[in-house]
Order: structure tokens, then sequence, then C-alpha cells
């Protein structure tokens, strides 16, 4: 039984997580059906392997051999000590992990209910194990409901069919929501330092900011020019250097590092953050824009600061709600899922489907016409098939495959994957 070494994926702004250690029962050859036993422990490149006995591991994480710890071929990764010329360099390198799997955000959420409690707690524990499985799979327990979240409405469609399948389980579920977002058009701006002053249970509360908030394009959103799709992407919170200078923090550490030295920093940048998740337009997080604070101020100065940095965090978010609801009419808009989809039909029901298509606001790309399945051109016409390639709002395609099917007598069908978010109409 082997040692592993078990290294999670850093997470931006929170301090890495120490490695973990882990035995290894044996080590599976994947065939088919088939699970063979490797004698030697050992698979090559290329193939495909299973590891018995693992309890913590979850996708993403970095597994390595604890023999090669030390990096000097040392087997239990023995005579490694603090005090070795060589020791920190081995340490640093038996550390390094893969930068994690980065995983869509979830755009449908539903309900989901047991019909017993006992059934409720087994449910539990399989969505648990789905959701190591599946990164893009969330779930959020509450006191009175188990809200489950994907890709879009086959992806749901998949995980109750494995619960009813491998887990036994009947679940009945809710009406789907669509995680709607919230963007920025233009870059906005406080009018010079907004103030927040107030005192909550003897205590006073105050500080002043200025900062503005700029609309942020993905680097990753791989999209044609014609699309309004964008990939959703975390708020970014910055520090300019007049903030810096004011805070007494490094002028050019990154905002990750800040917020682990300088309480203060990490109070500004917590008050941002929590504003950012909540909208003005709706209930819904702000995604895709850039935070910038380009300066502070307290009556106290630094040092009154850091004796409560309450204060910088409930000015922090009291300057960008206060923006977003001055500029809400004229610079917020709503983002809302959209799914990139293929439709299969025969030819002559093209312009029922492509009608039915634009009556749910979608976009259509391209429209391609199939020729008849015949030799000689003498069969009866109406056995071509069309394809139709085009891009929907999530909501609207919910159902879709009932509908789709009604409008050419079953004989079409359709795939959906998510694309990205669009400004809602």
């Amino acid at each position: 039984r082997d040692t592993l070494k078990i290294i999670p994926p850093p997470l931006p702004g929170e301090v890495p997580e120490p490695p973990r250690t882990e035995r290894v029962g044996s080590l599976l050859e994947l065939a088919g059906g088939r699970f063979d036993n490797l004698e030697d422990g050992s698979c090559a490149s290329g193939d495909v392997c299973a590891l018995v006995g693992l309890k913590t591991v979850v996708t993403g994480d970095t597994i390595l051999l604890a023999s090669d710890d030390a990096g000097n071929g040392n087997k239990k990764g023995r005579g490694k000590k603090k005090g070795g010329g060589t020791a920190g360099a081995d340490e640093h390198i038996g550390n390094v992990c893969l930068a994690g799997v980065a995983s869509p955000k979830p755009v449908l959420t539903v309900r989901v209910e047991a019909e017993s409690a006992e059934q409720q707690a087994k449910l539990s524990d399989a969505l648990n194990l789905l959701s190591v499985e599946d990164p893009s799979l969330c779930v959020e327990e509450t006191e009175s409901a188990t809200l489950l979240s994907g890709l879009g409405e086959l992806h749901i469609e998949i995980v109750l069919d494995r619960l009813r399948r491998e887990f036994g389980l009947e679940v009945t579920t809710g009406s789907p929501a669509v995680a709607y977002r919230e963007t920025v058009a233009n870059t906005i701006e406080t009018n010079g330092l907004v103030e927040y002053d107030r005192t909550i249970g003897g205590t006073r509360l105050q500080a002043a900011v200025h900062l503005m908030i700029e609309p942020m394009e993905c680097p990753n959103a791989a999209m044609s020019d014609n699309s309004s799709c964008m990939i959703l992407a975390d708020p970014i919170v910055t520090i300019g250097p007049e903030a810096r200078e004011y805070l007494g923090v490094n002028e050019e550490a990154p905002e990750e590092e800040l917020a682990m030295r300088s309480e203060v920093a990490k109070a500004l940048i917590s008050g941002c953050v929590g504003s950012l998740k909540r909208g003005q337009i709706g209930p819904y997080s702000l995604a895709n824009v850039r935070c910038h604070v380009l300066n502070v101020d307290a009556e106290g100065g630094l040092q009154g600061l850091s004796a409560m940095p309450g204060s910088l965090r409930a000015a922090a978010a009291n300057a960008i709600s206060t923006l977003l609801a001055d500029e809400a009419s004229s610079s917020c808009t709503v983002l809302e899922p959209t799914m990139s989809v293929e439709i299969t039909l025969p030819s002559e029901m093209v312009g029922t489907v492509l009608s039915d298509l634009t009556g749910r606001r979608g976009t259509v790309g391209d429209v391609i016409m199939g020729e008849d399945e015949n030799d000689g051109g003498n069969q009866a016409p109406g056995h071509a098939k069309a394809l139709i390639r085009g891009e929907v709002p999530l909501i609207e395609i919910l159902g879709y495959a009932n509908g789709l099917r009604s409008l050419t007598g079953g004989e079409g069908a359709f795939t959906a994957e998510y694309k990205g978010h669009s400004p809602c109409d």
C-alpha cells in the first residue's frame, strides 16, 4: 500500500490548504466493463486506471507519490530535515500542484425533495457524491429546501436519472429558475469621496471611499464577432496607488496578498465584493465588472481604520450601492444565459420552426438544407433533412423538446449547449 500526497488547488485570496496523505489499496486497469488488477502497480502514460481506497480526493486535486516528496528518490520521503541545505527547495518542488479544473457557473436551478425524511438524508449523501464527481453541479441545502444547480435542463435531467438508477431515489422537482446576472455597460464613477457616517450600537463608523466600476471583457470568451454572448467572470476589486499609500500597504503587491497581510485592505476588498453581489435592477449579483478603488479617507486616519476595519467595509459597500442606484437606469443591464442550439428536422418544416425560434427571441445563424435521400430523384419529396444553428435564451427553451415534437410531428430533434450570458432584451 503506497502513500499518496493530495494537494488541493489554491483558491484566490485564501491561504493554501496544507497537503494531506492517503493510502491506496491497489491499482486497477479499466478496459470496457472489466477491472483488472495491475500486479506491478504501474500505469503507462495514456492508459486509464483507477486507484482504490481514496476517501477525500475530489476533482481538481493533484495526486503525487509521497515517495517523491523530498525529490531525492527516498521511498518514504524520510531524511528531509528543516536544517538541511536543500530541504526548502525540495519541499517547494514536492508541493507543486496543478491549477485545478475551472468549471462553468450554473445557469439553471431546481428545487428537489425526497419522498420521506429518511430518503432526504440519502438524497443529501447522493448529491454530495455527485457534486464531487462533477464540479459544475452545485448543491445548496437549507432548512426548508435542497437546491440543485447545473448547466442546463439536460444536465439536471441526467442527475435526476442517476439518482433513480444508481441510488434508488425518487425525487420531486419544482419549477426551474434561471441564473440571471447584472453588469455595467460603461464606466461609472462616484462624484469624489462618498462618506459613510453612522452610529450603530454606540459605535461610530466613519470613512469615505472614491471608486469607479468598469465593464470587464473576459479574455477566454471565444465567441464570434457578431455574438453578444460573454463568459461570466466574478467581479475583480483593485486598489489604486493613492488608496494604497493612504492604507500604508505595498504599492505593487496583488490584492490577494494585501487581503492576507492587512486587515484594513481585507475589509475594503470584502466590502466591495459583498456589495457587488447585490444588483440594483433585480436580486442578481454583478459579473464581468472591475471595481477600482481610487482613494479612501477617514477622520481618524489609518489608525482609526485599523481600530475599526468595519467602518471601511461599510463605506465601500455604501459607495458601490449608491453609485449603482444612481446609474442603474443608464448603465446597468441584466444578463441572461444563452444556449447554442442545433435543430435537425424535415426540410419542409424549416419555416415553421424558424418562426417559432423568432418568437422565442432566438437568433438564427445557419440553415443547411439537405438533399433528398434517394438515388435518382424519383422518390417522393419530404425525406430531406435540414439543420438549423442559432442562439436562444435558456428561459425560452425550457421544455422545448415537447414543443419541437409537436411542430415537426415527432421528426425533429435538437441539442443545446451553454454558450454564455447575453444582455436581456
